[in-house]
């Protein structure tokens, strides 16, 4: 990325606006949209990024309303679910795309399945699409080592890898946007005050 390239980046975040690079709008290819661990706050700048973008196949690797944690706020669920029954509903309606959940440990499986619409709960952790094998999960794991892409969220580490022929990309250091028919990945960031708002800090988090 060019110096110009770089202060638009940074310009659209602090009026919290998406940066899209022109690149990846202008291909022909299918589009993968991977994001992870999602406060409610952000909904509206990730809805505008997938209006912008179009893609064709969205994955979310869990904990939909990451600031309601269930894990160890139990009692929070009628909030998450008040909440999901305002932004999934956007989210699905935003774009044509084909969208996987995977479910955190702040996530309640059963009240998902209750809003959504057209959204899909994987079964196994294995999904092909475009003929491409992912391994979905909201924990990083190697599976048993067969997937093209790796797709996890949950803790900042490990970052965003290559190991063999698989590609680990993290959904909680940044929105990964992937282009299925050349394997192009591109790593776009969040809105400024995301990890605040998941009540997480990393000084190793990049812009």
């Amino acid at each position: 990325m060019g110096p110009y390239g770089r202060i638009k980046k940074y310009i659209k975040l602090i009026f919290n606006r998406p940066y899209i690079p022109l690149g990846i709008t202008l291909g022909k290819n299918p589009l993968l949209l991977h994001i992870s661990d999602t406060p409610r706050e952000i909904y509206p700048y990730i809805i505008r990024f997938i209006e912008l973008l179009q893609p064709d196949y969205i994955v979310h690797t869990g904990d939909l309303i990451d600031n309601v944690k269930l894990e160890t706020r139990p009692n929070g669920v009628a909030e998450y679910r008040d909440l999901l029954n305002v932004w999934l509903p956007r989210l699905e309606n935003s774009s044509d795309a084909v969208i996987y959940y995977v479910m955190g440990n702040h996530d309640k499986p059963s009240i998902v399945r209750e809003i959504s619409k057209k959204g899909v709960l994987p079964r196994g952790k294995y999904i092909n699409i475009e003929g491409i094998e992912f391994y979905v999960d909201h924990y990083h794991s190697t599976g048993e080592g067969k997937a093209d892409y790796y797709l996890y969220g949950h803790s900042f580490e490990p970052y965003s890898h290559k190991k063999g022929k698989g590609v680990f990309l993290n959904g909680l250091n940044f929105i990964n946007v992937i282009d299925l028919g050349q394997g192009q990945v591109y790593n776009l960031p969040y809105p400024l005050e995301t990890n605040t708002l998941r009540r997480m800090t990393n000084k190793r988090v990049l812009l």
